[in-house]
């Protein structure tokens, strides 16, 4: 039974639309009459011999035709933009980043399901919202300034700012077994806005991307890097090692276990790799997105046996990355 729900809704839409264009059509033709009743056109002068109506029965007939072809065109055409804009209407809303469109004075105009995750309102209470709101006090400047550049000229501008406690109470954890402590608060959540002035120059067109994680990851290396470049001076002295300064990104087991295996192999495939790590397809899944946001592996599709498979491999960045680790463990071991 359900099996012939699912069968007929595709027909239940196509009779709601049918439908719809009828109403439509008889709505034109009401509209006409009382156009043609208002004496806005008038019937031609025809003479009463009957060659003359003869023709004049013919003509119609052929018009009749050609509006009966027209319509069937224009309902086509009508259908087709109907089918493209529920497309987009359906990308727009689903895709993976934030879409939002800004007027003159920042405020919102469009925005996507992703968008409102992103800044924890529903849709109905964003629109005609100042995006501004959501920008911490510190970095308005920075968002004012970008929006002024965005609509004083035709190309591409970015910027990066904070979220403020208003953009909802989403939180972002350093790693998958951060304590209540470790976590991003959504204080430091930071995003990048690229956006575009659109044609007429009303409004501009912005695409939102949280990359909290990026800064925390590119922070916490820098400082790793620094210390570790400072525990191998050779100056006779042995500084207090920092162990929060160890590479996040690493320093979990699965995500450890993961490079450690890809850095003694060429390349392993993403079954191989889960055997070895002894986890779950969808936690290792996370972990795996994690390290290649991160560059330290790069993945590739390939077929293997005419069956699709994931390929992963360290790449450079990975491996200094992992001799970085061992050394700071070691160092923090006093091995």
């Amino acid at each position: 039974m359900v099996y012939i729900e699912s069968l007929n809704k595709p027909e239940k839409k196509f009779m709601k639309k049918e439908n719809t264009h009828s109403a439509h059509l008889l709505e034109l033709r009401k509209q006409a009459e009382a156009l043609l009743n208002k004496g806005a056109r008038k019937y031609p002068d025809f003479s009463h011999s009957h060659e003359e109506m003869q023709r004049v029965v013919h003509e119609l007939a052929v018009h009749q035709i050609e509006l009966d072809m027209q319509r069937d065109e224009l309902l086509q055409t009508r259908a087709d933009l109907e089918e493209s804009l529920d497309c987009y209407t359906e990308l727009f809303d689903f895709a993976p980043l934030a879409y939002l469109t800004l007027s003159l004075n920042g405020k919102i105009r469009q925005v996507n399901l992703t968008g409102t995750k992103l800044l924890g309102v529903d849709r109905s209470k964003l629109i005609g919202e100042r995006f501004a709101r959501f920008v911490t006090p510190d970095d308005l400047p920075v968002f004012n300034n970008f929006l002024t550049l965005v609509f004083s000229q035709h190309k591409s501008c970015s910027c990066e700012v904070r979220l403020g406690s208003d953009a909802g109470n989403v939180v972002i954890s350093r790693n998958s077994f951060a304590s209540p402590e470790e976590a991003v608060v959504p204080d430091n959540r930071i995003i990048r806005i690229d956006a575009v002035q659109s044609q007429d120059g009303r409004e501009c067109r912005a695409v939102v991307s949280d990359i909290s994680m990026e800064k925390l990851i590119e922070r916490e290396n820098s400082e790793l890097k620094k210390a570790t470049s400072h525990h191998s001076t050779g100056n006779g002295t042995t500084p207090d090692f920092n162990h929060h300064l160890i590479d996040k990104v690493i320093h979990a087991r699965i995500r450890f276990a993961a490079l450690s295996y890809l850095f003694s192999v060429d390349q392993a495939c993403f079954v191989e790799i889960k055997k070895k790590v002894h986890t779950t397809d969808g936690n290792l899944s996370v972990h795996m997105r994690m390290l290649e946001s991160a560059g330290y592996i790069s993945c590739d599709k390939d077929l293997q046996a005419r069956k699709p498979q994931t390929i992963y491999q360290i790449t450079p960045k990975g491996h200094d990355a992992f001799v970085r680790y061992k050394e700071s463990i070691t160092a923090l071991y006093g091995i």
